[in-house]
């Protein structure tokens, strides 16, 4: 094995479950699951690795999946498809990312629904965890190309009748990508977002071009309980970066996840680093939304970020 990374994650039984991006050192990545008791430590592997059913034209590479308990009853694993892009013979690198969808009841046995279909293609997709007025709801990624977004305006919302036939042809941008931003180049859903009392938490990754590359971050934000579209928060900047060691891996300056768990308040965090190992980090529901509520927007420009901070100064100068 060469890497684990990019994990979902979920509550099974009295367990805490991840379900890991695993890639073998011949470059294809597959589902395996891991459990432990606390979820901070002693993770074991189950004996096997994800069968997951193949829909359509076999898959080159499957990865990055968000797990959802829908209330419908199922449990969803919505995951990135990669395929060769025949349109292009002769280009090696040129691949062609399509949203797939499988649901199961124990992580075992999977039912492959077909493919998202989609005017673009499609990378971070996650399904809402409720009925939206009776419908499915999915926080989307629209792109031009495989790798760069292009005309994709940031993180999409749709909502579908029918899960076992997912066809969009119009997406809302309900998260922006901006200029010099931390999502400048790109952002995309996390995993599924959690339900509080001050509405809907959700934690996604934003990209920006430097020097050394792409630099990818988390960034959370929030979203209107009775209208999961709207937004209703948004701290300025970068929630996680990486840091040490995390900063070193097969795709450099990377931080990614795709799944967190809520436990009685308490919120595991589970994200990966350059593309090479799996982390954990808690934190609690109150805190994280205490920093969303709280925390000033992004003014995208420095003259706001100055007058901010000078804000700062001012109420800190006044306590006694």
């Amino acid at each position: 094995m060469n890497a684990v990374f990019n994990a979902a994650a979920i509550q099974l039984g009295d367990k805490f479950v991840v379900v890991t991006r695993t890639e073998g050192v011949d470059r294809k990545s597959f589902f395996a699951v891991a459990e432990s008791a606390n979820g901070v430590d002693g993770f074991r592997f189950w004996d096997r690795p994800i069968t997951m059913p193949e829909w359509g034209e076999p898959a080159t590479n499957i990865y990055d999946m968000r797990l959802t308990r829908h209330e419908d009853g199922w449990i969803y694993g919505v995951f990135c498809v990669e395929r060769e892009d025949k349109t292009l013979p002769g280009d090696l690198s040129a691949a062609v990312a399509a949203a797939g969808i499988a649901r199961t009841k124990d992580l075992v046995t999977w039912e492959r629904l077909p493919d998202l279909v989609s005017q673009s293609q499609q990378r971070n997709v996650v399904l809402h965890p409720e009925f939206v007025d009776g419908r499915y709801a999915f926080y989307t990624r629209p792109q031009d190309g495989f790798i760069d977004t292009g005309n994709g305006g940031g993180i999409g919302w749709v909502v579908v009748n029918d899960i076992t036939n997912v066809v969009i042809t119009n997406e809302l941008i309900i998260n922006s990508r901006h200029y010099h931003t931390i999502k400048e180049a790109k952002n995309g859903e996390g995993p599924a977002p959690i339900r509080t009392t001050k509405g809907w938490l959700h934690l996604a990754h934003g990209v920006r071009p430097c020097a050394a590359g792409l630099r990818y971050v988390l960034y959370l934000y929030m979203t209107a309980l009775d209208e999961p579209w709207r937004q209703i928060a948004e701290p300025a900047g970068y929630f996680m970066a990486p840091e040490g060691e995390e900063r070193i891996g097969d795709v450099s300056n990377v931080l990614f996840s795709n799944g967190w768990v809520e436990h009685e308040g308490r919120v595991f965090i589970y994200y990966a680093s350059s593309d090479t190992r799996l982390h954990v980090a808690t934190s609690t529901v109150e805190r994280l939304v205490d920093y969303c509520l709280n925390t000033p927007i992004d003014g995208l420009r420095t003259g706001l970020s100055v007058a901010r901070i000078n804000e700062l100064i001012d109420k800190n100068g006044t306590i006694v």
